[in-house]
């Protein structure tokens, strides 16, 4: 039989003294396509940064195969994506630059990292649906783009072995098509992978094992149909939520309206001739293809995005630049988006990233007071995230940090609550927890929810309007609104 491509013995891993894999044993065995299942805080990442050297243990052995070592190995994550954006934010010259613009590392550069273009980089490009986006920088894509550029770095790169990490969050309907039918041809290939996911039903049929991974142990393995057949569905449920009351708005008087907007972003149409309006009794769900601009219209409304001002834009009767300063639009609003995420918060204590919410600052720069602090640990309670108020935010699974970004935006009883692709990292556990306190949010008090998702699954009972992004005919994309 031969070597296995790394092996571990008695490995212990802890972030402080928090251990995450104790006296842990387990082989990648040699040419196979292996899928590791598991929830969030199951220990799949940190098993993957192992294995490739990101991180070492604090005891035991690592073994590697003769002919692939951890160089070898490309790993895709979302740390990888952040990553990338500190690098690329740290070296942004916008200010000293005459046009105040700087593009950053374009998508084409990331994939090629240095190596000259060629036939087989274009038909990567084209296979995986990012050649329209080459000379873009990676700040400025959406999260299911940056996905797809990340997957096209790695194997054009030809890894001797892959790992991808949650490869479908983020993707578009289309995109997750396509997603599982390059998975297919991966399975079929002679580079060996490793699939992490939290979703049974994400398993290419032709895996060769499945392990089940929960709290840093390997349980047991099995094939995927028989991983499908015991995935269960977790119904919507949360604990009562500490929300405030806040005044009623006038239910004959639009809460957002937006009329013929359109945005060009530096010579490209965004949106086209938008048109919307959602009044106090509704709760939306927006939807469109990776790149539709989705984050660019929900940032017309919180205050993130410039181009609001000279259109029609009317928040809660009044219109956008009629004297309203940036924080009077941004303490309307809670947000919870991929960028938030991807901010550098290292060493931020978790209640000090729910408490920031309270200030709409990234990261806590004023001190709060008793009463607050006795709101942000009934918001970590109801979240049942208590136990992790004083952890570093960037030490927690990327679930765990999306439930803390929820806490974070509801911490001020927001008029409106903005949840930008909030299910992305949540394994189905959290993804109850989370969509069943929307549900509860959306019906007690006065928070109305704009809500982006590509999966129907995912979207809380309490929408009833939905507006999706399609082409339009003036370039760009459109709105087409309907109800329920």
């Amino acid at each position: 039989m031969s070597a296995p491509i790394v092996r571990f013995e008695h490995i212990r891993f802890a972030y402080q003294l928090d251990p995450i894999l104790d006296d842990f044993n387990w082989q990648w065995p040699q040419r196979q396509h292996i899928a590791i299942l598991g929830g969030n805080g199951a220990g799949k990442t940190t098993l993957a940064k192992l294995i490739t050297d990101t991180l070492r243990p604090n005891s035991g052995e690592v073994h590697y195969t003769d002919s692939i070592g951890p160089a070898d190995i490309a790993y895709i994550s979302f740390d990888l994506q952040r990553e990338l954006m500190e690098r690329d934010s740290r070296f942004d010259d916008s200010e000293t630059r005459e046009d105040a613009f700087d593009v950053g590392t374009t998508v084409k550069n990331i994939v090629l990292q240095g190596q000259p273009a060629t036939a087989e980089f274009e038909h990567l490009c084209s296979r995986l649906g990012i050649g329209h986006i080459l000379d873009q920088g990676i700040r400025y894509i959406s999260t299911g783009e940056s996905r797809k550029a990340l997957l096209a770095r790695a194997l054009f790169a030809k890894p001797a072995a892959l790992i991808l990490d949650n490869p479908f969050e983020g993707l578009d309907v289309k995109a997750q098509a396509e997603m599982h039918s390059l998975l297919a041809e991966l399975v079929g290939s002679s580079t060996p992978l490793v699939l992490l996911t939290k979703d049974a039903n994400d398993i290419p049929d032709a895996i060769d094992t499945v392990f089940n991974m929960a709290h840093g142990k390997i349980l047991g393995e099995c094939s995927a149909a028989e991983a499908k057949r015991q995935a269960k569905t977790v119904h919507h449920y949360a604990k009562p939520l500490p929300i405030a009351e806040a005044p009623a708005h006038p239910a004959d008087t639009a809460l957002l309206e937006l009329r013929d907007i359109s945005v060009n972003f530096r010579g490209k149409q965004v949106l086209s001739d938008i048109n919307w309006t959602l009044m106090p009794h509704q709760h939306c769900c927006i939807s469109g293809p990776n790149g539709a601009g989705k984050s660019t219209l929900l940032g017309l409304l919180c205050g993130e995005n410039d181009k609001a001002y000279g259109q029609q834009v009317f928040l809660f009767g009044r219109r956008r630049g009629s004297g309203e300063s940036i924080w009077e639009v941004k303490s309307q609003f809670g947000l919870l988006n991929a960028s938030m995420q991807m901010s550098n918060l290292k060493r931020t204590k978790v209640i000090d990233v729910v408490a920031s919410g309270l200030f709409d600052s990234v990261g806590l720069y004023t001190d709060y007071s008793e009463t607050q602090r006795q709101l942000l640990v009934a918001w970590l309670e109801a979240l049942e995230l208590l136990p992790l108020k004083e952890h570093r935010f960037d030490r927690l699974s990327f679930g765990e940090q999306r439930m803390i970004l929820l806490a974070r935006a509801m911490v001020k009883s927001p008029r409106i609550l903005i949840l930008d692709e909030p299910c992305i990292g949540l394994d189905n556990e959290q993804k109850s927890k989370l969509l069943g306190a929307v549900d509860q949010i959306a019906s007690h008090g006065q928070t109305r929810i704009l809500f982006v998702s590509h999966r129907s699954e995912e979207v809380p009972e309490c929408i009833n309007q939905f507006l999706d992004l399609v082409p339009s005919d003036q370039g760009g994309y459109t709105a087409q609104i309907r109800e329920s």
